[in-house]
């Protein structure tokens, strides 16, 4: 009887470990607010987060609502394998997302030693120094968002690619490298590559991207963009500034740029974000300017209200100046 209970509490302590070798966690955010714009005829980019030229009352989601899987094996000798499948919805009216696996969906082999190769669907690289220097992180009707790309491709599809393959170097020193070649399978956008190199340590940030698409159609052929973000946490304020330099249309003939000054500061159990854009279309004078307001309030650290507001102008004679404010809820779990 004492063997048979030594036998069971031995393989009880072999589950415990194997257990502890390997965890799925489930995760997600749903986020809905009650917005209004103006209608205003500026470009869409200028005012990404807005409304379009819609005057009525619009409830819909700031950060994108999801639901996500991930998981990770560690298999001994500094190895380790992960996964991460995420699907997108609209909570106000459950619609899921086409595809359904909207988000990320990755697969990954991690050496401590060196980093992680992975392939699947995931974020560009140049779209790190991006998002991590918007004070709104590609969210709300105050995002700076997709004009950051300067007209690169279509902003908000390029973010993620599928039918990637890269590679993310383990921090050395608090710098990263990260490459990545999405095949372009069809033929129907091209094949997009590119890396970056950032610097996160203490209170700095730093990130440089490239990204550029190879063997598209004439439209795509040769658009490149390059990138840089920074900031600097002093702990009262945390200011960031942003450039980026694109080349799109027919070969790659249009240059434009896309300049920003964003700053966040911690006020009472929230904290205040703004942004100031200015995008340079082929170099011209019509510019296209954007401004956006926010205040995060944590009710806990898992739900948030918030009020945020953008607007959008253009040099443009006859369009006019978009405006959208919203007032909404985010919960994560």
């Amino acid at each position: 009887m004492k063997k048979s209970l030594l036998a069971l509490a031995v393989l009880g302590a072999f589950a415990g470990v194997a257990s502890a070798q390997s965890s799925v966690t489930i995760y997600g955010l749903l986020d809905l607010a009650v917005t209004k714009g103006n209608g205003g005829t500026a470009p869409a980019d200028s005012n990404p987060g807005g409304n379009g030229l819609s005057r009525a009352y619009i409830m819909k989601q700031s950060a994108s609502s999801r639901l996500g899987f991930r998981g990770t094996e560690d298999m001994g000798g500094g190895l380790s394998a992960q996964f991460q499948i995420e699907h997108r919805f609209t909570p106000d009216d459950g619609a899921a997302a086409n595809p359904f696996w909207a988000g990320r969906s990755y697969v990954q082999i991690t050496s401590a030693a060196v980093g992680s190769i992975y392939m699947g669907r995931e974020y560009t690289p140049a779209f790190w120094p991006a998002v991590k220097t918007d004070p709104f992180g590609w969210d709300g009707v105050g995002q700076v968002a997709t004009a950051q790309y300067a007209r690169f491709r279509s902003a908000s599809s390029a973010v993620r690619t599928a039918n990637t393959g890269g590679f993310k170097s383990r921090s050395f020193g608090g710098v990263t490298v990260q490459a990545a070649v999405a095949l372009g399978e069809g033929n129907t956008v091209g094949r997009d590559i590119g890396f970056n190199v950032e610097y996160a340590g203490g209170p700095i940030y730093a990130g440089f991207g490239y990204e550029k698409i190879n063997d598209g159609p004439a439209i795509q052929a040769d658009n490149q963009m390059i990138n840089f973000g920074g900031a600097y946490d002093l702990g009262f304020v945390r200011p960031a500034i942003y450039f980026a330099q694109a080349k799109t249309g027919v070969n790659g003939v249009d240059k434009n740029k896309s300049a920003m000054f964003a700053l966040t500061a911690p006020i009472g159990a929230g904290k205040l974000k703004f942004a100031y854009n200015r995008l340079d279309p082929q170099g011209t004078s019509n510019n296209e300017t954007h401004i956006g307001v926010g205040y995060d309030y944590a009710l806990s650290k898992r739900t948030n209200l918030y009020v945020d507001y953008g607007q959008g102008k253009s040099q443009v004679a006859g369009l006019t100046v978009n405006r959208a404010a919203a007032v909404g809820m985010k919960h994560t779990f």
